[in-house]
């Protein structure tokens, strides 16, 4: 199964080591945020045909290109968007410390899971990860939640 599991190691016992506090609050939220916002950059790289490093995708194989023009689909650009099914089931899961990012195991009209689907155009595409990049905005979304609450105190 596809998936990406992004663990802020330490956020609560971070937010609870901090001296006077008091109620620290349910930091699911902000885990919700960090993996809606993850899904967000996948979802804009992958239908400007990036991979998740910013690297343009290969081109579709001959065979493939002509049967997506055989379907009324662009071959021009690779962009892994067919049918839409397979992008619009990735979801994310969220704890106090942990976001999981996953396909939801649903089919697309020819009967082919999600999860597999993605599992497989991950193989040579690699779309379904999160870069440095997007990974240091988590620590900013991170820092910023703590820094409130300091404020706040």
């Amino acid at each position: 199964m596809s998936d990406e599991i992004v663990t802020i190691i330490g956020l609560r016992e971070v937010l609870t080591s901090i001296r006077g506090l008091g109620e620290l609050g349910n930091t699911k939220p902000l885990m919700e945020e960090i993996g809606l916002y993850f899904i967000s950059q996948i979802q804009i790289r992958t239908a400007e045909g990036k991979d998740a490093e910013g690297r343009d995708f290969d081109p579709y194989s001959p065979a493939y290109a002509a049967f997506r023009r055989s379907k009324k689909h662009s071959a021009d650009k690779v962009n892994l968007f067919f049918t839409g099914s397979m992008m619009s089931s990735m979801t994310e899961e969220a704890s106090d410390n942990e976001v999981k990012l996953f396909f939801q195991n649903t089919s697309d009209k020819t009967g082919m899971k999600n999860p597999e689907k993605a599992f497989y155009l991950n193989e040579n595409r690699e779309f379904f990860a999160v870069p440095e990049e997007d990974r240091q905005y988590a620590i900013n979304l991170v820092e910023d939640y703590i820094n409130n609450i300091l404020r706040n105190r």
